[in-house]
Formats: C-alpha cells, sequence, structure tokens
C-alpha cells in the first residue's frame, strides 16, 4: 500500500509557540492542555509543562484525557445498537451528491464510502479497495476491489460502477469541485469486476489524497443520471453503514442503519459489522449562541462548532466531552490584481503586514485557532512553518511598502496615488462570525491609511459577486488536502473562477506544477514546502487565520473519533450507553 504524506510531528515549534503563550497569560492552563493534547503531547509531557510554569489550577491536568481518549483509536471499544444520535451541526446543509455539491457534509460519511481513507495517523487504509499501487513509470495505479459489494439499492458497486464515478468527475460537464485536482487524471478503466485502474499522464503521488475525499465518494451513478438535480435531495444511493430518510432544507437530515450492509474492512474501526446506531439526525442549529444551551439541555447528544467562548464552559461539564482539533481551513482576504493597486507584490505585502492576525484569534475566536502567514493552514500536517518568517504584523514596515510603491498619505490620511484614493469594497457574507472578522479588517486597514467599504451579501449572492469581479473578499476554505484547495484558488487558469482575485503568477503556477508532478510521498511534500514559500512571498491571497473545530458529545456517547483531515467523524463505530 502506498502512504502519501508523513503524520505531523509532536511538538516542535507549535508545542513552543504554546509553551510561550502560557508562561505570557495569554493561554489559560486549561486551553493549553486541550490544545497541547490536540497536537499529540503525552499527559506526562504536559503535567511536566504545567508544573514547571507553575499556577494554581493543579486539577486541570485531568482534563487533558477526554481530547486524548477522543482522538486515540486505541481506545475505542465494542458497542451495543440501538437508539438515534442527536447532533447539531453548525451550517446549513447542502446538496449530498459527491460529484456536485457545493460542500460535503457530515452524512457523506455515514451514506457513502470511498475507495481508500487516511486514518488518524493520516495513513492512507483501505475502505472499498483492498489494496493498490502505481505501476512502474507511476502512470497507472491499480486498485483491487472487495467482492460482492452493493449500493443500498441493491445495485451493484464493483469497479465498473466506481470507473464511472471517476470518468464522471473528469468531466468537465459534471461541475465536480474537484476537476482541477483531479486534471492529472487521463481516463479511469475497469479490467474486471475487482480491478480498477486509474492512467494518468504523469507520475502523481497526490492521487490517493484525491481519490479518498468526500467529493470522490461512490455513489450509484445510473440512479444520479435517472433523477438528475433530484439526487441528493430526495433519493441516495451510497454503501455506507446507514441509508437516506430525508433532507429538510434549513433543517435537518436524517439517516437510518443499512441492515444490509456487509461490514467495514477499515483498520481503526473496532466495528466490524453493520452500525451500533439505529438513526442519526443532524440538525441546523443556526444560532451560534445556542449551540452550547441545546447539549446541556440534553436536547443535543453531539455538537459541531459551539461558539468560541463556550468552549471553556463545556469543558467544565462534567457530563460533557470536548475535543478541539486544528481545522483544515484558512480564512483569507482576496485582493483583486486588476483593481487598485493590488497587483503589486508590495501593495498585497504591506495588507499582510498591517493584520495583528493574533489579535484577531485572540478577539474573535478567543484564542481558539492560529495566526496564517502561508497559504495552507498551520494545523495541515503538510504545513512549513518557515512561512512564520514572513507577513509579521509590523505596521511601519507595511507604510513603508505603500510609500514604495507610490501611496502618500493624504489631507484625511487616506493614501492616495495619482489623485486616486486607496477606497476599495470588501466583500463579506451575512454571517454573523464574517461579518465581525470584516470589522476588524477594515478598522486595521485604516490604520494603514486604506479605506475599506464593508458590504454583505446572502452566500448565493455573495458567489454570484465573486464571479463578476469585486474589489476585495473574505472567504474560509475547508478541505481534507489543504494543498489541493491552494492550486485551486490560486493558479492562473483557475482565473477567474474560483482564483476570485485573478492572481497571475508564475512562479506560483510552476509550483504548483511540481507539486502535481511528484512522483514519491517525500517530492511531494518538498514540493508543497517549495509552494508555500512562493505563496507567502508573493500572496495570491492574504491568509488571516486557522480556526479550531470543537466537537463535544455527552459522556454516554462513544467512540465518537472526529478526524482532522477527514472533517468528519466516522459513524460505524459510534454507540451510546444510555440505551436500556
Amino acid at each position: 500500500m502506498t502512504q502519501a504524506s508523513n503524520g505531523p510531528a509532536v511538538g516542535g515549534q507549535e508545542l513552543d509557540r504554546l509553551v510561550e503563550r502560557l508562561r505570557g497569560g495569554r493561554v489559560s492552563r486549561r486551553a493549553f492542555i486541550r490544545r497541547a493534547a490536540a497536537i499529540g503531547v503525552s499527559l506526562p509531557t504536559i503535567s511536566s509543562i504545567l508544573a514547571a510554569c507553575g499556577g494554581d489550577d493543579e486539577d486541570d491536568a485531568g482534563s487533558a484525557e477526554a481530547p486524548a481518549v477522543a482522538g486515540d483509536p486505541s481506545k475505542l471499544s465494542p458497542g451495543k445498537p440501538g437508539g438515534t444520535l442527536r447532533e447539531g451541526y453548525d451550517r446549513d446543509f447542502s446538496r449530498m451528491d459527491p460529484i456536485n455539491t457545493t460542500w460535503y457534509d457530515p452524512g457523506f460519511f455515514a451514506l457513502y464510502e470511498a475507495i481508500i481513507t487516511p486514518d488518524p495517523k493520516r495513513k492512507f487504509v483501505p475502505e472499498i479497495a483492498e489494496k493498490w499501487s502505481p505501476s512502474s513509470n507511476g502512470k497507472v495505479w491499480t486498485f483491487k476491489i472487495r467482492e460482492g459489494l452493493k449500493f443500498h439499492s441493491g445495485a451493484p458497486l464493483d469497479a465498473q460502477a466506481i470507473a464511472d464515478v471517476f470518468n464522471e468527475i473528469i468531466n468537465p460537464k459534471a461541475g465536480s469541485p474537484q476537476i482541477a485536482q483531479w486534471a492529472p487524471v487521463e481516463k479511469t478503466v475497469a479490467k474486471d469486476a475487482t480491478t480498477l485502474e486509474v492512467h494518468v499522464k504523469h507520475t502523481f503521488a497526490n492521487l490517493p489524497n484525491v481519490v479518498s475525499t468526500g467529493y470522490s465518494r461512490i455513489v450509484n451513478l445510473k440512479l444520479r443520471n435517472k433523477l438528475g438535480a433530484d439526487y441528493g435531495k430526495k433519493e441516495i444511493d451510497g454503501s455506507g453503514p446507514f441509508e437516506f430518510v430525508e433532507w429538510v432544507p434549513g433543517d435537518h437530515v436524517t439517516v437510518k442503519r443499512w441492515e444490509e450492509y456487509p461490514g467495514a474492512i477499515v483498520p481503526f474501526f473496532v466495528n466490524e459489522r453493520k452500525a451500533y446506531l439505529d438513526e442519526i439526525r443532524w440538525s441546523y442549529v443556526a444560532e451560534t449562541a445556542t449551540r452550547a444551551l441545546q447539549l446541556q439541555n440534553r436536547e443535543l447528544d453531539s455538537l459541531k462548532g459551539p461558539a468560541p467562548q463556550d468552549i471553556e464552559r463545556l469543558q467544565a461539564d462534567p457530563e460533557l466531552v470536548v475535543t478541539e482539533i486544528g481545522e483544515q481551513a484558512l480564512w483569507y482576504m482576496g485582493l483583486n490584481f486588476e483593481r487598485l493597486g493590488f497587483g503589486d507584490v508590495r501593495v498585497r505585502q504591506a495588507v499582510a503586514h498591517a493584520l495583528d492576525r493574533q489579535a484577531i484569534v485572540d478577539k474573535l475566536v478567543f484564542g481558539h485557532g492560529r495566526p496564517a502567514f502561508g497559504p495552507i493552514p498551520p494545523a495541515s500536517p503538510d504545513y512549513n512553518d518557515a512561512v512564520e518568517e514572513r507577513n509579521g504584523f509590523d505596521l511601519t514596515k507595511a507604510k513603508e511598502l505603500m510609500r514604495t510603491a507610490g501611496w502618500e498619505p493624504g489631507g484625511d490620511d487616506i493614501l492616495t496615488k495619482d489623485g486616486e484614493k486607496f477606497s476599495f469594497q470588501l466583500i463579506t457574507s451575512v454571517d454573523s462570525f464574517e461579518k465581525q472578522l470584516a470589522s476588524v479588517v477594515q478598522e486595521q486597514l485604516r490604520a494603514l491609511g486604506m479605506e475599506v467599504r464593508v458590504r454583505n451579501f446572502d452566500e448565493a449572492t455573495k458567489f454570484e459577486q465573486l464571479g463578476k469581479g469585486v474589489d476585495a473578499f473574505l472567504f474560509k476554505y475547508s478541505w481534507p488536502n489543504t494543498y489541493d484547495v491552494y492550486i485551486v484558488i490560486s493558479e492562473s487558469k483557475a482565473a477567474p473562477i474560483p482564483n476570485w482575485q485573478r492572481a497571475k503568477l508564475r512562479e506560483l503556477d510552476q509550483a504548483h506544477s511540481k507539486y502535481q508532478h511528484a512522483a514519491t510521498p517525500e517530492e511531494l511534500n518538498a514540493a508543497s514546502h517549495e509552494g508555500q514559500l512562493v505563496g507567502a512571498e508573493q500572496l495570491p491571497f492574504v491568509p488571516i487565520f486557522g480556526p479550531s473545530t470543537a466537537w463535544v458529545t455527552q459522556k454516554y456517547v462513544r467512540n465518537y473519533l472526529p478526524i482532522s483531515w477527514n472533517l468528519y467523524p466516522y459513524y460505524t463505530d459510534v454507540w451510546m450507553d444510555n440505551q436500556q
């Protein structure tokens, strides 16, 4: 089997930064325990650090157990069947069609399976495929598919069914959000019922990342084609341990246990048979302030995305287990290269230096995130911390960069050049957090001498505006393998959609090409690090911060295992010990 990259190292600079914040009083002991456990630091090491730093809350050390256990598959245990898991979700649901959707939600992990999946250490392991390997020249990947699999409808799930899905993804008319990542794939061929070949145009070590995402999960394409736009809304045919029941847009999604599920071969699963839970119901909880209350009132069994200011309160509740992990996501600011002076790298660098990212993280998410200085999230296993030498908060340097670019303060302290004021519109959605972030960015750039006019749109209208072209915008991406989405939103050929900032940087395109031509995991990692440095210097977009994700469960919910690079937990092993 082939592993695409190594997992994150324990400690290192990330731990050093965390210890520094603890000593400086910028992070609580409880928060230190949570975050240190999340990056893999052992309990004895955490205890020794806390002892060395002093403080009164010695009992806090016990709270490290919850996130450490929650992230450790060796702690999973056999369960008992029964019950409906009621899970709160922090966003509205999208059409549940892997090939054509704007976002994939946790239901994908109950309804569908991928041919392979990354485990908690980011090693690729079997799911639908039992084994796989590239040819000696790297141009053909062969996957051995499990025998006798079927979809919920009873239709056969064989190599041909998978080939049909993969060939549809690379069809430009299909509208797959993954088409850019699949660019090196030429075709997929079923040699027989259990042998699948993926032919690539050149060596492509990134293929395991591409075929394992939610957007590459296997759907019954025949039913999908028959239903058209209704597929993923009214009917779903996957092969996961749960069957679709209903989707009520803006409210909830419900699935029920598939009684004919043949069992999983994923090595880190405990349950090798059908799911324990009778049903799962995901409810969209739009009001951030009410999410924690619903959980504490036992209206929910589990919750994704409580308000950051509620996390420490939830951690103090003895009836709850809180798991916080660095999200594979990045908040960034896009600057249109064709407007004002944004095509000048000095101007983009000035904007980057004018943003006090740590203040943004502390003020808006109460420390539950990390400042970002490069194009992929600091929580990514492939993160190159050398980017932190660039784009740090330095208002003096920012002003000097603007001066060298020809912009001077006017009478009202707004920068001007050739009679033009540095005034631009910043597009955001109506999301309350995004509006708060825009307000802080507006304030910080005003100190640089830029006039920022914030305008809010609903989500659909915002995307329309981005496609037409705007001065600047705020956006959050989230993706299992973050370098892939970095390519999607910054390569020249992706302008103007979804490279909405219309960045065209030759050196960056070359770095992306090197990444997509990598022949080995080692080459892939080296190309990723190089591309991150180019992005931190050239700034196809301005990174702001990488958020953390909090998952909270009642203590009676067992085997709940969120995995950062999968975005969501699997639900095969989950059970509840409050069932009679």
